[in-house]
């Protein structure tokens, strides 16, 4: 079985963000707010390639058949 796509960028979700408020990136520069959500309410996971939330994601409902 594989994994499921991410619904924004279509990305197979082989790894998932457990990080709803982002993270720091350094530009070469200074530091940026990569962040998964914009509003309050974040979703508990994110694509790892978009940082799009899966809202209605949960990796420990996903099963192979």
């Amino acid at each position: 079985m594989e994994a499921p796509n991410c619904p924004t960028c279509g990305e197979s979700l082989e790894t998932v963000l457990d990080l709803p408020y982002g993270y720091w990136a350094w530009t070469g520069g200074r530091y940026e707010l990569r962040t998964t959500s914009s509003r309050v309410d974040v979703a508990p996971w994110a694509c790892p390639s978009c940082l799009n939330e899966l809202r209605e994601f949960n990796p420990q409902d996903v099963v192979s058949a």
